[in-house]
């Protein structure tokens, strides 16, 4: 007699690209598919350390989920999902969520006192290693040399034209992997430079 034999395909899953954010973003929902109608999913994921948000495991699409980043360098979540169709499982298919953590700037000093035509000297260091960082400046009319910048220095000449004492606010903000940090402000206090003048006429003695 004769008999058939069925022979069911693998269920093979589409690649899916990885995904990078910052720390406290969500990521896109990732719905599997493969060559194999009416394939089913599982899935679990694995961290690495000081990342938080992500589900362990679960069946079918992997929902948006906010991932937290406590460390000082990037972390990851990787997603291992297997198919299976007709009772066939698949090989398992892996994709990754990179989470930056993000920056925070420290200035040094945080406030200082100069005199007017003298130069501002502010360090600025990060949590983060190849932070960077751009500034904005707020300075009264009568303050010259102030301006915007970016780098880990802040060294300007400012010069005052008033007699009263004038602020300067710096905001800085810092950056890292295309990640923000929390601005922080540093002020400068400007003294007014002194000025001699002389009432009397010149005498002949």
């Amino acid at each position: 007699g004769n008999f058939v034999v069925t022979v069911n395909p693998l269920p093979v899953i589409t690649p899916i690209s990885s995904q990078t954010i910052c720390s406290g973003q969500s990521t896109i929902a990732v719905t599997p598919s493969s060559n194999v109608n009416g394939t089913t999913y599982q899935w679990s994921s694995v961290t690495s350390a000081n990342i938080t948000g992500n589900t362990a495991s679960g069946s079918g699409s992997i929902p948006s989920q906010t991932l937290s980043n406590s460390g000082t360098t990037a972390g990851t979540v990787t997603y291992s999902i297997t198919p299976t169709a007709n009772n066939c499982t698949g090989t398992p298919l892996s994709y990754t969520v990179t989470v930056n953590p993000i920056p925070q700037v420290t200035a040094t000093p945080s406030t200082a006192t100069i005199c007017s035509g003298s130069v501002t000297n502010i360090q600025l260091t990060s949590n983060v290693n190849g932070a960077t960082f751009a500034w904005t400046v707020n300075a009264p009319g009568s303050i010259a040399g102030a301006s915007n910048g970016t780098g880990n220095n802040i060294q300007q000449i400012l010069t005052s034209s008033s007699s009263n004492t004038q602020t300067v606010t710096y905001t800085i903000t810092p950056s890292a992997n295309n990640c923000n940090g929390t601005p922080i402000t540093v002020s400068i206090t400007v003294n007014p430079g002194v000025t001699l003048n002389f009432s009397s006429s010149p005498q002949t003695v």
